[in-house]
């Protein structure tokens, strides 16, 4: 057995609540370690030591580095100790606690050393979140998505639907989305996030010269009201994006310290090297390389404040449902508990919804910051599979299990799962128009693990590159949609949403080259399989066929799926 390959350590990813009443605990150890058995010795915290009692824990899963042993177990008491009892293949057993591995454990006196949880206060615990976990998302990039026929608007400088630059105002309104409401209705969406809204001079909006006023490229106070309350009429909600990293070097306290430099009353809240800015030499901390947009400095309590205020005045006076968090890596994490605890003094289900590409266990696993984020990791696995090739179905099933155990597993049902978006090429791009691999992409976004996130015009085949040619308008001439792409989306979507497919468990396999996913509950189990083997396989068919791509004759041919709904006694192949 490889000791150091083992992982666990508590009040952790590997051990967590998720309720009051039940804990879930995971030991990592190496893939086809000469393990046996692995066994959870275990007991009430304050009991333990008198007595202890045993449970199997069983193996669920395998990448290509380790073997995960996963129990559930039912709380007796809010407080719980436990250690790992591992039988070898020989039969030698080995005891892994605080102290480490051993071959003998004294139990008498675990209370030195044993694994814990120390109690189980409900406040610790990150729920699953009923406002977000079986919604479907549409992302919309506000001048891009609807021209309102009342849109006058002077700075125009393109028809619609005209090829577009960093520099176009093509005309989108926050009207125009509300006119189209009916039509994101009728695909299943009943969760919208915009692109930024706030006074600016570009066509994205992400370089803020007024929190406090809706850009008059996109409408107004009237219009953003009116938006939203359509929208919660129809049951649907909205997140704005919030843009609290960086803003306009023609925002007021911007200003106010080129014009006074270190006299200014505003001068830390920004990051200056000297004693005024330099705008040539650049001598303040930027986003990016953008001499444009200069950071905020949120470690600065009056920048706080004021941003704080800023969401406070759009959870009270509008009643949006949330913020989608612009560069959230970047910004202190006790900015983010502070903002989260005003936001929901207002609402309690209010939404935080953080742009962490990478690994964002730190600002997730405590639940004092934020609900979700986009899921950019799985983007890129499923390009890797599916768009680029890279992986095989093992791989890529090996890199899902890797990536849902960066996360305890409530986490996972809230991420928000995305193909494309405004900051990346359009997945139809990616699959070089390939229409059978772009199904099967949202196929994969439809039954995985949280929470799906479509990027306007994708359901009709809308392409484009890199930004900004990912930020195309939207053709509402029917006739030059991708029928195929747009009733399948729409399927999936009607699937998803009728199934409550996230609120089911997940599981995913693969053998020889075909990959399964299965949700099920103890009532039904929905499975997808996808073929991308260069060989055909044979599905039987154990149920009512939900939707299916280049399936034929109980066959599944290279480039296809099928997603069916089992019957739920049948037995593992």
């Amino acid at each position: 057995m490889d000791v150091a390959a083992l992982r666990h350590k508590s009040d952790s990813i590997y051990s967590f609540c998720l309720n009051e009443k039940e804990a879930e605990i995971r030991l990592l150890t190496k893939k086809d370690d000469d393990i046996l058995k692995v066994e959870l010795i275990y007991n009430d915290k304050y009991s333990f030591h008198e007595c202890v009692k045993s449970l199997l824990m069983p193996k669920i899963c395998s990448d290509d580095i380790y073997d995960y042993y996963v129990l559930r177990i039912e709380l007796k008491d809010k407080r719980f100790a436990y250690v790992f009892r591992i039988t070898q293949l020989d039969g030698k057993q080995f005891y892994f606690s605080e102290s480490g591995v051993n071959e003998s454990y004294d139990i008498k006196k675990g209370y030195y050393d044993f694994f814990q949880i120390s109690f189980a206060n409900k406040s610790d615990i990150i729920p699953i979140n009923d406002r977000l976990v079986n919604r479907c998302f549409y992302q919309i990039f506000v001048d891009r998505f609807y021209k309102d026929n009342d849109n006058n608007n002077p700075r125009i400088n393109i028809r619609w639907g005209d090829k577009i630059d960093r520099n176009t105002l093509a005309g989108g309104t926050l009207k125009g989305i509300e006119q189209k409401l009916d039509y994101l209705c009728s695909l299943g969406i009943d969760a919208i996030y915009l692109t930024p809204i706030f006074k600016s001079y570009s066509n994205h909006k992400y370089d803020t010269i007024d929190y406090y006023t809706v850009s008059r490229d996109f409408g107004d106070e009237t219009s953003l009201k009116s938006l939203i309350e359509e929208m919660h009429k129809r049951g649907m909600i909205i997140l704005l994006d919030g843009v609290f990293n960086h803003v306009s070097d023609d925002f007021f306290a911007f200003d106010d310290v080129k014009n006074n430099g270190e006299k200014s009353i505003y001068f830390d809240w920004f990051f200056i090297e000297g004693h005024k800015i330099d705008m040539v030499r650049k001598n303040y901390e930027t986003f990016a390389s953008c001499i444009n947009l200069p950071r905020l400095n949120l470690n600065n309590e009056q920048v706080q404040d004021y941003i704080i205020e800023v969401g406070l005045h759009y959870a009270k006076l509008f009643h949006i449902d949330g913020f989608r968090l612009d560069v959230s890596d970047e910004i202190p994490h006790a900015f983010w508990i502070r903002f989260r605890r005003a936001m929901q003094a207002v609402n309690p289900h209010f939404i935080l919804l953080g742009e962490n590409w990478h690994n964002a266990h730190a600002y997730l696993n405590s639940g004092q910051e934020f609900d979700s984020i986009m899921n950019y990791a799985f983007t890129k696995e499923v390009l890797n599979y599916v768009a680029y090739q890279k992986y095989d179905a093992r791989t890529f099933k090996n890199r899902i299990i890797s990536n849902l155990f960066r996360y305890k597993t409530n986490v996972n049902y809230n991420l928000l799962n995305l193909l494309s978006s405004h900051d990346v090429d359009r997945f139809f791009n990616e699959t070089k128009h390939d229409v059978d691999l772009y199904l099967i992409g949202y196929a994969l976004l439809y039954i995985y693990i949280g929470v799906p996130c479509l990027y306007y015009g994708d359901e009709i085949g809308l392409d484009g590159g890199y930004d900004p040619y990912n930020r195309a308008c939207f053709n509402w001439d029917e006739k030059t949609w991708d029928k195929k792409i747009n009733e399948n989306i729409i399927k999936l979507i009607h699937i998803h949403n009728h199934e409550m497919i996230n609120s089911l468990q997940f599981k995913i396999d693969e053998h020889h080259g075909l990959l399964r996913i299965i949700r099920e509950n103890e009532k039904k189990r929905i499975v997808l399989y996808v073929n991308l083997s260069n060989r055909v396989h044979n599905i039987a068919l154990n149920g009512e066929i939900l939707i299916a791509n280049n399936y034929q004759f109980h066959k599944l041919l290279n480039k296809g799926f099928i997603m069916m709904k089992e019957v739920k006694n049948h037995e593992e192949d």
